[in-house]
């Protein structure tokens, strides 16, 4: 299963018959604006109907556009699919069913950290995706085995790999998985996947 293709289609279905579909959604990049410390690149934002999320990418877009004009797209390349998951993240926050828009304070990161190490001591770590400048292992032990994880690490650059949800659908009844940062919230909120982004918020400031 492609998880973002899919995830469109969702969003559509629940779009259908809302009058949304149509509505105005500006991309943009606020590079002055702060990161998860478990991403890396440029904070990505979609804005639409007075809320904004945002998805980290090192391939960011800036265009005005359509939540419509993801519905049947070929969603073939990394800046495209990292579009849509900013679409899925705002509006899931203007539904009210995402809560994490934008990523925690860099005063959080300390204590966000200690918690989710705690959380995973002991424990083999497979992680998708690059976590930040310390890498994975800042979590604990990694490995390449990803047969042998206790538990399957998920952020932003590691959602939209075409492969990761076969990973999903593979794992989900094995293994813990979890989706860090504020990236991968709307997708999370989708799938009922577990998500650690404890001091993420709601608006931006």
């Amino acid at each position: 299963m492609d998880i973002i293709v899919d995830a469109v289609n969702k969003i559509q279905e629940l779009t259908e018959h809302g009058g949304c579909a149509d509505a105005g959604i500006v991309l943009d990049v606020n590079p002055g604006a702060g990161i998860c410390q478990f991403e890396q690149g440029a904070p990505m934002s979609a804005t639409f109907g007075g809320r904004s999320a945002v998805f980290t990418t090192f391939d960011p877009i800036r265009a005005p556009t359509k939540i419509a004009f993801m519905f049947g797209a070929p969603l073939d390349s990394a800046a495209v699919r990292g579009a849509a998951v900013a679409i899925i993240n705002v509006i899931l926050g203007f539904l009210c069913m995402s809560r994490v828009l934008h990523p925690c304070h860099t005063s959080s990161h300390t204590t966000c950290l200690d918690e989710i190490r705690r959380e995973l001591a002991g424990k083999n770590l497979y992680c998708i995706g690059a976590m930040g400048k310390a890498g994975g292992s800042v979590f604990g032990h990694v490995t390449q085995d990803l047969s042998g994880a206790d538990v399957i690490i998920i952020n932003g650059e590691g959602l939209i790999d075409s492969e990761t949800g076969t990973i999903i659908d593979q794992y989900k009844e094995q293994k813990r998985i979890i989706c860090v940062g504020p990236s991968t919230a709307g997708i999370a909120r989708l799938y009922e996947l577990e998500h650690w982004c404890p001091y993420g918020r709601t608006c931006q400031d």
